[in-house]
């Protein structure tokens, strides 16, 4: 029975190993595919726009000799679109003639990174991932043409450090990846794939890219894929060996019953659809009773196993919505510069009273709302961690209520709050954000007239926000879709509010509770803990 039994776990933990490296290998080249394209796609977004930059109207500045505080000025705006630790410069001759960072004009400056110098000295202009010294760079170049005479007035450049870049780009963990030219120079290497390349199982997909080829690698620890499945062997050796000591004088005795109940076990595990698991069988009182704690234990799995891939299902759809919005926050970056360039410059030649002025108007009315739509947009797809600090909750729904106050007067709502000052350690801006999506929910569901009410108070040691309204109310098959991103119940919402409100209570270690009644109204619950990690 003992020979029997470790030639089964041997060969079942062979076969398991086996699976789990070519599932992990599957999975490594999707995301290496994945990593790849993106890649692809952001070095020539990146091109694209440097292009397109350098054909600006404050672009011709640069026949000029002096530094122009315009075109600083316009990249200093532009370089917004790729965030902190990106710079710009206008280069003729040599010369920087304007920059994002003014630090960078006058004499004393300090000078441009090695990896920048050669991409200025670059007979043509383009993009360039430069190995270098640590972390490395991505530049961009493009040259800026007369449009008088079509003659080389100078180069755009713009240089990114190569990590945050990456982290940028990808919409995937770059602590596990590899970037590498063809021949074998190593780009970039995350940190949790540094060691012994036979330590670990590697899936590769080659990108071509704006700057040559890039074999992007995806890799995973050998000793983390086969961790999980030797922790269960070990157990399932020490189960063995108890049940065989203790159990060996009545094996005669129970076997069959044994037998069966695990039979019926085993077959209906095989059986078990992935999907839809229905509940195991029990087995026989006569079994054993460490049958009857495995099948306990089975039960409670599967159980455990569906919570979990409802759970995974809901954090994976709300990735990919996150890495979609954070795409399109960033696509929408650009065009909404040169919009708002547009605009302001039609507003200074348009004539006060005149159409054109309307016009005006108009656009940078709908500029506004795309800005604010892009924040939104921003904050879901790359949510910010809490920086908390002591602050007063009532204090901050006292002052979320005096921003919302001439909205809720013109639609005839009246704003209400009751409570206690309560002391809590939050990040003051993201509960104010919080409490100012709520309450705009709540004057929207008062169309015609209501009262929104914010009342502040502790339960059981957590701080309470309760923000009611006597509106339409939810239908009760709609609850559920209140937190799905880019859902929304009324007609001038984005589908935003609420989930970026679940990301923010969330973040802060609270939890967040609907109750509505059609035609009644509707009350958010948010309960956050009065000091970080969640203890009161």
């Amino acid at each position: 029975m003992i020979v029997a039994t470790g030639i089964v776990v041997a060969r079942e933990y062979a076969a398991g190993e086996q699976r789990l490296t070519t599932e992990t290998t599957e999975s490594l080249l999707v995301r290496a595919t994945v990593a790849a394209d993106r890649l692809e796609a952001a070095l020539a977004e990146r091109a694209r726009m440097v292009t397109l930059w350098a054909t600006l109207e404050t672009s011709q500045d640069l026949a000029f000799d002096d530094v122009d505080t315009r075109l600083s000025a316009t990249l200093q705006g532009l370089m917004g679109a790729f965030g902190d630790g990106s710079d710009a410069v206008a280069v003729r001759d040599g010369v920087i003639l304007s920059s994002s960072d003014p630090a960078r004009l006058g004499p004393g400056a300090p000078s441009l990174p090695p990896a920048v110098r050669e991409a200025v000295a670059r007979p043509a202009a383009g993009v360039v991932v430069a190995r270098g010294v640590e972390p490395g760079w991505v530049v961009a170049t493009a040259d800026v043409q007369s449009v008088l005479d079509g003659r080389t007035l100078g180069r755009l450049v713009v240089w990114t450090p190569l990590d945050r870049f990456l982290s940028n780009a990808l919409p995937l963990d770059v602590d596990v990846a590899s970037f590498a030219r063809p021949d074998g120079e190593v780009i970039a290497l995350g940190e949790a794939v540094r060691g012994p390349e036979d330590d670990f199982l590697w899936s590769r997909h080659l990108a071509h890219t704006a700057a040559g080829d890039v074999i992007v690698s995806m890799g995973r620890p050998r000793a983390d894929i086969v961790a999980g499945l030797r922790s269960t062997l070990r157990q399932l050796v020490t189960l063995a060996a108890l049940v065989l000591l203790l159990a060996l004088p009545a094996t005669i005795l129970v076997v069959r019953s044994a037998t069966a109940s695990l039979g019926r076990l085993t077959r209906a595990a095989r059986e078990l659809d992935p999907a839809r698991p229905d509940p195991l069988p029990r087995p026989s009182r006569w079994a054993p009773s460490e049958v009857r704690v495995l099948a306990d234990a089975l039960s409670g799995m599967v159980t455990r196993l569906e919570e979990a891939r409802a759970e995974v299902a809901r954090a994976e759809s709300l990735a990919a919505v996150g890495v979609l919005t954070k795409s399109l926050a960033h696509e929408i970056r650009t065009p909404l510069s040169v919009l708002r360039g547009g605009t302001e410059i039609l507003a200074r030649s348009s004539a006060p009273g005149s159409r054109e002025a309307e016009i005006t108007d108009m656009l940078s009315s709908e500029v506004a709302r795309l800005s604010r739509l892009m924040d939104d947009l921003l904050v879901f797809g790359r949510p910010s961690p809490p920086v908390p600090r002591e602050t007063d909750a009532r204090a901050i729904c006292r002052d979320a209520l005096d921003a919302l106050g001439a909205d809720a007067a013109d639609a005839d709502v009246t704003l209400r709050l009751e409570g206690e000052s309560v002391p809590l350690r939050a990040d003051p801006d993201q509960l104010r954000q919080i409490v100012v999506n709520l309450v705009s929910n709540g004057v929207r569901a008062c169309e015609g007239g209501g009262t929104v009410l914010v009342s502040v108070g502790t339960r059981d040691g957590r701080a309470v926000l309760d923000v009611s309204d006597d509106g339409a109310g939810i239908p009760a098959d709609r609850l559920d879709e209140i937190w799905t991103p880019l859902v929304t119940t009324h007609r001038r919402g984005n589908g935003l509010g609420l989930p970026i409100v679940r990301q923010l209570v969330e973040a802060h270690g609270g939890v967040i509770h609907v109750q509505s009644t059609p035609g009644s109204g509707t009350r958010m619950r948010v309960e956050l803990p009065l000091s970080p990690g969640g203890t009161p």
